[in-house]
């Protein structure tokens, strides 16, 4: 179904959109600088890089540092080997590549998953594709809960934002390969079959690579492999589930050997106030609803859903004389348990229910879960009206006919959808500059605190790296930007943000002061 000129325009001004919103990201990023875990998961690949500018020497420092903190701290041997290759280790001006790391991945895989689902499954339009994507996309690059810990902070993002973005890729590569014919592309059989094989390794590796990931996603993508699989054996789809069967045992195995390392139980030691099992699933549900009804739950949401409905509505229409839409009640509740699925491991491991990096990939998930069920419900309803107004009840074609972009009154519901979030963005902006990432990002570069801050970093960089003293002092950040700063050392050189940064630049020791404040300037 072609979606028409109108909706051709749509998708080029959202796809501008959202590029001019990753402006000033891209000036910003120049000033982002490494910390924290930064520096104690990447010290051996750094060290390592050092001494021997070799990257089979760095990559052998990062599964040291995997097999050392698999052993004495957490079992997500896959994060922590991201983790130990943040871009510092290569040099610190190459940390300002985290940010085009952090969105490239939220990006690329979404549109993968979303080109999957709606261009191959559902077969709708190229522009239709394209409105719902960068709709999604730019209410997450702008709206995102922690938007240092998703886009700044490389350790943060890189235990979270990557394997939200492997686990996306994963689920589309799945979609692709149970419901893809191998003659339906019209290749020759060779060139065909050795698509799907190299498709197969990818699926294998990345089911790998996430079972060894942050417990958040680990735990989403099983309940989803086992859903999967009862519904395939359900439905009699034998040949789906064989095909299905070794990317999960490979994921389980991977799963069973993050959860079963040694480090968990040395970590959770230090955890007093742990619930049970039982607790921590209520909790969860008590979680989820408070936060995305009570907590997140804004103008935006609101604003975020009347945009994307047309384009929802116009996807639902093509699949509905392809697709029957059973059990409509289900598939909410079906989202609301995954969703609360999402807090139960930090509420059981530590008994508190996340931090900023955590809620980033739920509230990915929500706006997935939020489209998706908005698409089921539309296909069921127009697949029923289709039904009303069929004698064969197969074709919609009576009631879902033409363009909904085309018609006059919708386009002047997007018209005004428009202008009610430019009117309310700018209210809000005046009031928080950091209420969005991009013009968070504008202020911090136009107040010149994002260039203070760098200023004060490459000082502190240059001290440690010159300084042939083994115990070094350096002055605490006096500017913190929103996006850029995340956390500092402490006047306490046994602090463990300083005992890392002076192992990653093989110092004795690192001691915080605090800055002199010069009394003439002052006066």
């Amino acid at each position: 179904m072609k979606s028409g000129k109108f909706a051709t325009k749509v998708s080029v001004f959202l796809v501008l959109l959202f590029i001019a919103g990753l402006i000033p990201v891209a000036l910003i990023s120049r000033y982002d600088y490494p910390c924290a875990d930064d520096f104690g998961f990447s010290a051996y690949s750094h060290i390592a890089w050092l001494e021997s500018r070799s990257v089979f020497a760095v990559l052998g420092g990062a599964v040291r540092t995997v097999i050392e903190r698999w052993s004495g701290w957490q079992g997500t041997f896959s994060s922590i080997f991201v983790m130990a290759l943040q871009p510092g280790i290569w040099g610190e001006r190459f940390y300002g590549l985290v940010p085009w790391i952090m969105i490239g991945a939220m990006s690329s895989s979404t549109l993968y998953f979303l080109h999957v689902v709606l261009r191959k499954t559902v077969r709708t339009g190229r522009s239709i594709f394209l409105c719902i994507s960068m709709l999604y996309l730019t209410f997450a690059l702008e709206c995102m809960i922690d938007k240092t810990q998703a886009f700044f902070w490389f350790n943060g993002a890189a235990h979270y934002m990557i394997p939200h973005s492997v686990a996306l890729v994963l689920a589309g590569m799945l979609i692709r390969h149970l419901t893809e014919r191998p003659s339906a592309s019209g290749r020759p059989y060779f060139r065909s079959g050795l698509k799907r094989a190299v498709r197969f390794l990818l699926i294998c590796l990345a089911s790998v690579f996430v079972g060894g990931s942050n417990y958040i996603t680990a735990l989403i993508i099983a309940v989803l492999f086992l859903a999967a699989f009862v519904l395939l054996l359900f439905f009699r789809k034998k040949k789906e589930a064989g095909l299905l069967a070794v990317p999960m045992a490979l994921f389980f195995a991977a799963f069973f050997l993050n959860v079963l390392a040694p480090g968990n139980s040395v970590r959770q030691a230090e955890m007093l106030n742990r619930p049970g099992v039982v607790k921590s699933i209520l909790l969860s549900f008590y979680y989820c609803v408070e936060y995305i009804t009570e907590l997140w739950f804004d103008w935006t949401w609101l604003l975020f859903v009347l945009a994307l409905l047309p384009f929802i509505l116009e996807a639902a229409k093509t699949a509905a004389g392809r697709f029957s839409f059973p059990c409509p009640l289900l598939v909410p509740v079906f989202s609301f348990c995954l969703l609360s699925a999402m807090f139960t491991p930090s509420l059981y491991a530590t008994g508190d229910v996340g931090g900023g990096r955590i809620f980033n990939i739920i509230f990915l998930d929500l706006l997935l879960l939020l489209m998706g069920n908005l698409f089921y419900l539309a296909g069921w309803l127009c697949r029923r009206a289709g039904k009303a107004h069929s004698a064969d009840a197969v074709r919609t074609d009576a009631v879902c006919t033409g363009s909904v972009l085309e018609r006059r009154n919708v386009k002047l519901y997007l018209a005004a959808v428009l202008a009610a979030a430019a009117f309310i963005s700018v209210l809000y902006v005046q009031v928080d500059p950091d209420f969005f990432t991009s013009t968070s990002a504008v202020h911090s570069l136009v107040c010149r605190e994002a260039a203070r801050y760098g200023e004060e970093a490459a000082a502190r960089t240059e001290a440690l790296r010159s300084s042939s003293d083994p115990d070094v002092r350096l002055e605490l950040f006096q500017t913190q930007p929103y996006l850029l700063f995340f956390s500092d050392i402490s006047t306490d050189p046994s602090d463990w943000k300083n005992r890392s940064m002076a192992r990653y630049y093989q110092k004795d020791s690192v001691t915080g002061t605090v800055p002199q404040t010069d009394p003439a300037a002052s006066s």
